[in-house]
């Protein structure tokens, strides 16, 4: 579960809008998320459900029939492509079925490797202000 701090009334709504198995899907992704970045926080962004540290670092997305994990970075996403079979990936995204989620370790290096590259961001943005 979300803790309240970091839980947006616009992303519960954005969710509570979609079909049960869609909702169910990224609400367990979401806790997912928070669980190993509980720092983060939410917004709505283009649209969509996105967690935010240091800038955005995952969003959430769904159609009828699917789940999105908007990685943000298609170097990532092609990185993994190998083992991110049966999933389906394009671009920065990784498309899933809700009743064939990502797989937990996938997810964790996802999420590791976008916190570290918005921390590193956020130290080089530190560096240019003191210049």
């Amino acid at each position: 579960m979300v803790s309240d701090q970091y839980r947006s009334p616009e992303v519960d709504a954005f969710l509570a809008a979609l079909p049960e198995a869609q909702r169910d899907a990224l609400q367990r992704l979401r806790d997912d998320i928070h669980a190993l970045v509980p720092a983060a926080t939410e917004a709505i962004s283009y649209g969509v459900p996105t967690l935010i540290l240091h800038g955005p670092l995952l969003a959430l997305g769904a159609t009828k029939t699917q789940c999105s994990l908007y990685v943000m970075r298609p170097k990532l996403v092609a990185a993994l492509r190998a083992s991110l079979a049966p999933h389906q990936a394009s671009g920065g995204t990784i498309h899933f079925a809700p009743e064939d989620p990502l797989p937990p370790a996938i997810l964790e290096r996802i999420v590791r490797e976008r916190v570290f590259e918005n921390e590193a961001a956020a130290v080089r943005r530190s560096e240019r202000r003191r210049k």
